[in-house]
């Protein structure tokens, strides 16, 4: 059942659900539909909330605990170290492919979804679901939807991997880790800096 598995992720990021549905722009009224109703999220908020506990749409329905893991034979990307706006992501599409570290798989299926790069992950800003050493398959795009996880380019710096909260104002760039403060841009901010999405984090996967 979607609410069993739902509230033992929260559990095991430290979180409650209210404060996880909080932080993904759900009311808590939608939490309690789930637990009292044992209904299960849209397709929209399941979306979230894989890319927000790194574990796929399956896992969340049917209660697989895990990380997301491809199987199938799929399409080969590189992984960069960094991205940032004098590293063109196109560089993403040379790697040695006898080097098990510098590419990661992906479906078919989500391959033909658009165009992708995967990205190391450096801090720890991100925990507990995402540490140090990790890798992000993303989709490149420059818009995301509120409480999604991109990874956003900010004054030409080296892209950073955070949720997304729009603002009557401006952008807030939010960690999973608490000890991380949001960081909030103005709209004159994102546009002179600038601070600009560069892609959406569809799986998060899991390293030694």
């Amino acid at each position: 059942m979607f609410w069993e598995r739902f509230h033992a992720l929260c559990t095991e990021a430290g979180k409650t659900p209210n404060a996880v549905a909080k932080e993904l722009g759900l009311s808590s009224a939608t939490t309690s539909q789930w637990k009292r109703r044992g209904s299960s999220p849209s397709a929209k908020t399941l979306a979230k909330l894989s890319a927000y506990f790194g574990v796929s749409a399956d896992d969340l329905i049917g209660g697989k605990s895990g990380p997301l893991v491809t199987h199938e034979k799929g399409t080969k990307i590189g992984v960069l170290s960094s991205v940032g706006a004098g590293i063109p992501l196109e560089a993403v599409d040379v790697f040695d492919q006898d080097d098990p570290d510098a590419w990661e798989e992906i479906t078919s299926d989500l391959a033909r979804g658009g165009e992708f790069f995967a990205l190391r992950i450096k801090g720890d800003s991100m925990l507990p679901r995402i540490r140090r050493g990790d890798v992000v398959i993303v989709r490149k795009q420059e818009t995301v939807e509120e409480g999604e996880c991109a990874i956003v380019l900010v004054n030409g710096n080296e892209g950073v991997c955070k949720r997304i909260h729009y603002r009557d104002d401006g952008i807030a760039l939010l960690s999973n880790n608490e000890e991380y403060p949001p960081l909030v841009f103005t709209k004159q901010q994102i546009r002179d800096m600038p601070v600009r999405i560069v892609g959406k984090v569809e799986e998060i996967r899991g390293k030694p």
